[in-house]
């Protein structure tokens, strides 16, 4: 009997052993998905060794890294990097990490004191140091001076719990296509830990948008971007980078077909290079192109470049935008509807952290484009802002964003810039009686607005019987009486594009 408890109790000894070294982790497994660039799936490797070792100076810091170089919550690196900065072994490096953690909680004044810390024992990022400290000074004046923009995520029939960014939107804003890299597509799971990169399209009725749709004519098992879209929508441009098939950073454009867009090709010569060209605008004439490379030659890094149409359609020599770019990124460049002002995105200028968007007029006297302005918080944060496309009213534009409402990851938002006027619809109304179509000549409409404490009331003309209203987008209960008839009760929808109409004539029957 002893014999045999001995053994069980060294066979479960045994088994145990061999269960709990099955559990540990291996800490290899998440270096290789740090350099890999899988921070995502690097993130829970590391805190499981985390939980074996919590002072593990290597652990915290690269589990931290792993955040700040992910777009689920960047600010999550802070409680990592204090952990290190507490240990006596601490690296040169942990006050600078700490210092961008801090901007992801808006704590511009806790990174700027991290920077300054820092400055006394620098590391290998004590040359950018200096400029740092400038940029989250001006955050911190620009938080305290926000514009006035209202954010509208775009809600889970467009977005995803992956990656959706760099909407382009048409001027008239029925058309919006994007990319995405979520599950759904034809590849499979990158170096990175998420698919591979895909162009989406979805329509605006001017009340709610359609479901996102895979434009499958565009996309493969590889890697395709949207970069840009031509004002009416006819032609849409995409971004190749795969070394796979030995594309190295070309532009292709695709033409509309129906709700489609046909196969892409290579844009004509003059624009594609050796090099890596990244993103594109064209004017609304389509004489002129407008767009983002690292060729030689340039400022540095990514520029903008323009280049004009020749006679036999091919372009010309393109022209450095000098006025704009810096010695490092200037990048996806799009231009206003009347072709008057430049947007683009650079992490070379005075911002928030990062890539930050900016604007620049057209001096028409200097025949250049001007220096360039921010265009504030909260429109752009610490992360990387890079596109904004705007519709033809200039209200409404479509941006990148990462915020607490979203669905993981990178959203898609519609943003409305509150300083400008909202466009309003001209309704005149009918009332006839059901049973003979006569005109009804003393007739009101009741409408009861969330947002005013009273009523609005409308009544007929008495000279023509009709009814006037001018109405904001959105949706409406209208009471509709007249002396001698029931009460009638009906929904109006008001659509972003009924200004566009002219007077919308509309026809309601009473009964008695």
């Amino acid at each position: 009997m002893y014999l045999k408890l001995k053994i069980a109790l060294i066979l479960t000894l045994c088994i145990n052993s061999q269960l709990s070294w099955s559990q540990t982790p291996d800490p290899r497994h998440a270096e290789d998905l740090f350099k890999a660039g899988n921070f995502l799936g690097a993130i829970p490797e590391y805190k499981k060794q985390l939980k074996l070792d919590p002072k593990s100076k290597k652990v915290l810091t690269h589990l931290a890294l792993c955040y700040l170089n992910s777009n689920i919550d960047k600010s999550a690196a802070i409680k990592y990097l204090e952990r290190v900065k507490d240990l006596e072994s601490k690296d040169n490096e942990t006050l600078y990490y700490l210092a961008l953690a801090y901007t992801h909680a808006n704590n511009y004044s806790k990174a700027i004191e991290m920077l300054k810390e820092y400055q006394k024992h620098p590391g290998k990022h004590r040359a950018e140091t200096p400029n740092l400290i400038e940029n989250y000074t001006i955050a911190l004046d620009m938080i305290g001076k926000p514009i006035n923009v209202l954010f509208e995520n775009m809600g889970r029939f467009i977005n995803s719990e992956f990656p959706d960014y760099s909407p382009f939107v048409t001027k008239d804003e029925k058309t919006l296509v994007f990319t995405s890299r979520r599950k759904e597509g034809k590849g499979s799971i990158e170096f990175d830990g998420y698919y591979p990169s895909d162009i989406y399209i979805c329509s605006f009725d001017g009340s709610k948008f359609s479901g996102a749709k895979n434009l499958k004519s565009l996309n493969s098992i590889y890697d395709e971007e949207c970069v840009g879209i031509c004002d009416d929508g006819s032609k849409l441009f995409v971004y190749i980078d795969n070394f796979v098939t030995g594309e190295n950073g070309n532009i292709y454009e695709a033409e509309r077909k129906g709700s489609n867009y046909s196969k892409k090709k290579k844009i004509k010569e003059g624009v594609n290079t050796k090099y890596l060209e990244t993103s594109s605008s064209i004017s609304s004439d389509g004489t002129a192109f407008i767009y983002a490379s690292n060729r030689s030659g340039g400022n540095g890094g990514l520029d903008i470049y323009m280049t004009k149409q020749l006679p036999d359609g091919t372009w010309g020599m393109p022209q450095n935008l000098s006025t704009i770019n810096t010695s490092l990124n200037e990048d996806y460049p799009t231009l206003s509807p009347d072709g008057k002002t430049l947007y683009f995105c650079s992490n070379g200028r005075a911002g928030m952290g990062g890539y930050d968007l900016y604007k620049s007029k057209w001096d028409n006297k200097n025949k250049e484009w001007g220096a360039p302005e921010n265009l504030g918080y909260p429109l752009n944060t610490s992360y990387d802002e890079k596109t904004i496309s705007f519709a033809d009213d200039e209200k409404h534009a479509y941006i990148t964003a990462v915020r607490e409402e979203g669905f993981g990851d990178l959203d898609l938002y519609r943003v409305t810039f509150e300083e400008i006027e909202v466009r309003e619809a001209l309704f005149i109304i009918d009332l006839n009686d059901l049973a003979s179509n006569a005109k009804i000549a003393n007739g009101m409409i009741t409408i009861f607005m969330d947002n005013e404490d009273e009523p609005r009331t409308y009544i007929s003309n008495k000279h023509t019987g009709e009814i006037t209203m001018i109405l904001d987008p959105g949706t409406y209960e209208l009471e509709i009486e007249a002396d001698g008839y029931e009460l009638k009760i009906v929904k109006l929808v008001v659509s972003e594009f009924d200004a566009d109409k002219g007077e919308i004539k509309k026809l309601f029957k009473l009964s008695k």
